[in-house]
């Protein structure tokens, strides 16, 4: 894979994927964090389901991923389904 394909896959990656993988952490870990099933993240980070948090679990989030409010993005899924 070319320096162009990877980073056009990049820039196409889930947002709440990319920082997952760059922390070593799974979907499992994800929910788990939130109680929210593995299927929910999986569904957030392919863009089929838009993520409707609580406060609660947008604090939980943030610590987990190691963000703060003003780093979370508005959109978890892919760019290209925005």
């Amino acid at each position: 894979m070319t320096k162009d394909q990877q980073q056009q896959e990049y820039d196409r990656e889930s947002p709440l994927k990319r920082r997952r993988e760059e922390l070593g952490l799974t979907q499992r870990d994800v929910a788990l964090a939130l109680g929210k099933t593995v299927q929910t993240v999986s569904n957030w980070e392919t863009g089929l389901y838009e993520a409707k948090l609580t406060p609660r679990d947008l604090k939980a989030l943030c610590r987990l991923l190691k963000w703060t409010l003003e780093e979370l993005p508005d959109y978890f899924g892919s760019p290209q389904l925005q």
